[in-house]
């Protein structure tokens, strides 16, 4: 290539040549001006060579002067590229090569600056990428990162706004943008977005459209785990110069980059701390909520903590699945959450558990209306999958820093007393005190010696005699658990039989009835003893289970027991819960051959209508009622009453708790079908029951008097 000589020296060169070319022009020219008239001679050549040697000279002065002054400025841009080269490469970015002349280092000079935009451009965009990686590392919050991308992107005259969708399961979308270095957030709420609509970045930079407006220069993806979740948008009048779409480029990337790293960091977070089914928190993170609740409870601010178990809430998974089980447990921590203040902590800490951390509460009366409310509440019917089921809440309460100045110690107590309200029914709430540690240990040792008394088949049946009073014959009975331990010596049935309950232990109950109810059939076959029928007692659990009606046909076929044998007494608590189920499997039993009888008429909330609509063939009057006959004309009217209606709808009627002649009388007198109590006889042996009704039957051939065993 050739060599172009420069524009600056090229003049330089014409300067030098035209000086030269004037030194003899001006000789001759002074020549002729000093002596126009006079003779060319030696002395007018000596004047001209002295005139001459003077006139180059001072050409020579000219043009080395001008010489140096086109060089000096022919030059300056160089020394300005060399200042300005070393200023960049200290990473100094404030200056630019200035070149005013149309040469080639006005060229030169573009190129340097050029190069040097570019590189400030890639510096800072490498400088703001360090950074967000920085802040994706730190853990920083997402509107942190999000402001620092913002920062980054700004460009002179360029607007960036930033399209994000929060959470991958909604179609609401929120916008970001600076205004004076504050992060702005908005929501989209666009009727036409819709989950098909924001597949891919046409359907975002839709919505940017409509957002930002049409001069859009950049709709760049924020991509998560292969899904769009956003976009970063750029707008302007302007166009947009390559380094400027390449920093936003990266910005997008970086941006995809930190969205991902923090739903991760989210989702593993969820998963240390929250309940995946309802959304609550988990025991882990409740118990340390509750540890920082209790050490402020050092500064004055008392708190309370509520321990929820659900009551019936097995009979849901049993009948209708685990799914509807879930179900039903959202449903419950939706309810849970409304009956709430803000400040309340609400958590699931396994099953069908819940617990609540009430702050700065003073009394225990504003507790108590809590507790109240949140047990009307669950009470409510819920549907699920289209069927109606029914729960309760038992609620047990520990204040701190009364009750207890530690979480596992809390949580104890609070159990404690919610086991307390279990024992009053269920669908209550109790508070804890001091009886209730004894009390729990107790219950304890109980449910520990049942469980071996019924692997080591201690557990007996005592049988109630039941005397018919139009013939005045006994032939029947009730079947009653007793149980009598090496430790704890006679225990109660209604000590023991709650505890059962709770612990599931009722279901082995109905095997230890059946078997030796079919003994005592055996036993009085042999003895020539005949038995109508032997009543036996099923609780509200038994009967919710799933398949309970074809499980004890089944024992009974085992024992070649016939079904007219039993007559099923249940409580009216029964169908306190699931009426639909426990109908079903009562007409099961009943359509089989089995009697049903609803014991304790009248102390729970059974109704005349409940008589008419309900598989029932006896109604038992509750001791209360009999126990009045002596001494209230009500009682006696009631109780006439009710003989009389139970009459009118087929029932038979059984009278319990009769106790004198005079409430044998009124009974009597008032067509009452069964009576049995004290006044007939106590509970017996299997020997001794069989015993009295074969005495009782041989009096019966003989026509001899019979009388009531006192």
């Amino acid at each position: 290539m050739a060599v172009r000589i420069g524009k600056s020296v090229e003049n330089l060169l014409r300067i030098l040549f035209g000086s030269f070319a004037l030194v003899p022009i001006a000789a001759l020219a002074y020549l002729a001006l000093h002596d126009a008239t006079q003779p060319i001679v030696f002395g007018s050549i000596e004047r001209f060579s002295q005139f001459a040697v003077g006139a180059v000279g001072a050409a020579f002065f000219i043009i080395i002067s001008l010489g140096v002054l086109v060089l000096r400025n022919a030059f300056k841009p160089l020394t300005d590229l060399e200042e300005v080269t070393r200023m960049v490469a200290r990473d100094d970015y404030s200056r630019r090569v200035n070149i005013k002349a149309s040469d080639e280092f006005q060229s030169l000079g573009k190129a340097f600056n050029d190069m040097a935009d570019q590189l400030e451009d890639t510096l800072k965009s490498n400088q703001s990428v360090a950074d967000i990686d920085r802040l994706i590392l730190s853990t920083a919050d997402l509107d942190s990162i999000l402001r620092k991308v913002l920062i980054s992107a700004r460009t002179e005259a360029v607007e960036v706004t930033l399209i994000l969708r929060p959470q991958m399961s909604s179609v609401r979308l929120a916008t970001y943008r600076l205004e004076s270095r504050r992060l702005v957030t908005d929501s989209i709420g666009l009727v036409e977005i819709t989950e098909d609509s924001l597949l891919d970045v046409d359907g975002y930079q839709r919505v940017a459209e409509r957002v930002c407006g049409e001069h859009i220069l950049e709709c760049l993806p924020i991509a998560t785990e292969g899904t769009i979740s956003g976009v970063l948008v750029a707008t302007s009048m302007r166009s947009l110069k390559a380094s400027e779409s390449k920093r936003l480029a990266d910005l997008a990337d970086r941006l995809s980059v930190a969205v991902t790293n923090i739903k991760h960091s989210d989702s593993l977070y969820r998963q240390a701390h929250f309940d995946a089914l309802t959304g609550l928190i988990n025991r882990h993170a409740f118990e340390d909520r509750l540890r920082d609740n209790i050490s402020r409870s050092w500064r004055g601010e008392q708190g309370a903590l509520l321990f929820i178990d659900l009551d019936g809430f097995k009979k849901v998974n049993d009948t209708e699945g685990h799914k509807a089980g879930d179900r039903l447990l959202v449903h419950i921590s939706d309810r849970l959450r409304e009956s709430l203040r803000d400040v309340d902590t609400i958590a699931r800490l396994g099953g069908d558990e819940f617990g609540i951390i009430v702050p700065g509460c003073d009394d225990e009366k504003s507790v108590s209306h809590l507790c109240e409310r949140i047990i009307a509440s669950i009470a409510k019917p819920i549907v699920v999958d289209r069927m109606e089921h029914s729960v309760g809440a038992s609620i047990g309460v520990a204040l701190f820093p009364d009750d207890g100045q530690y979480v596992e110690e809390l949580v104890k107590k609070a159990d404690s007393a919610m086991y307390r309200a279990k024992e009053l029914g269920g669908a209550k709430f109790a508070f804890f005190d001091d009886t209730l540690n004894e009390a729990n240990r107790h219950r304890v040792f109980v449910e520990t010696r049942l469980r071996g008394a019924i692997k080591r088949g201690e557990l007996e049946l005592h049988f109630q005699p039941k005397l018919k009073l139009d013939d005045r014959t006994v032939n029947s009975g009730e079947a009653l658990l007793r149980w009598t331990d090496a430790e704890l010596g006679r225990v109660p049935p209604d000590t023991f039989v709650p505890i059962a309950e709770e612990t599931s232990l009722i279901h082995e109950f109905m095997s230890i009835l059946v078997n030796k109810t079919a003994d005592l059939y055996l036993a009085a076959d042999r003895e020539g003893v005949n038995i109508d029928h032997i009543a036996i007692n099923a609780s509200a659990k038994q009967l919710m289970t799933e398949g309970f009606a074809f499980s004890l046909l089944a024992m009974l076929d085992r024992r070649s027991l016939a079904y007219q044998n039993i007559e099923l007494e249940i409580t009216e608590s029964v169908f306190a819960r699931d009426t639909r189920l426990v109908v079903r499997e009562l007409e099961i039993l009943r359509s089989a051959g089995m009697k049903i009888a609803l014991d304790d008429f009248g102390t729970g909330f059974s109704s005349l209508n409940m008589l008419r609509e309900l598989p029932l063939d006896v109604v038992k009057i509750d001791r209360s009622f009999i126990t009045e006959l002596d001494t209230s004309d009500q009682a006696r009217i009631l109780v006439q009453h009710l003989i009389s209606i139970a009459a009118t709808l087929g029932k038979q009627v059984v009278a319990e708790g009769v106790e004198t002649e005079v409430q044998l009388q009124h009974l009597v007198d008032a067509k009452c079908d069964y009576v049995q109590g004290y006044l007939i006889a106590k509970a017996k042996t299997e020997g001794d029951f069989i015993s009295m009704l074969s005495t009782w039957q041989a009096a019966e051939t003989s026509d001899e008097p019979r009388s009531a065993e006192r």
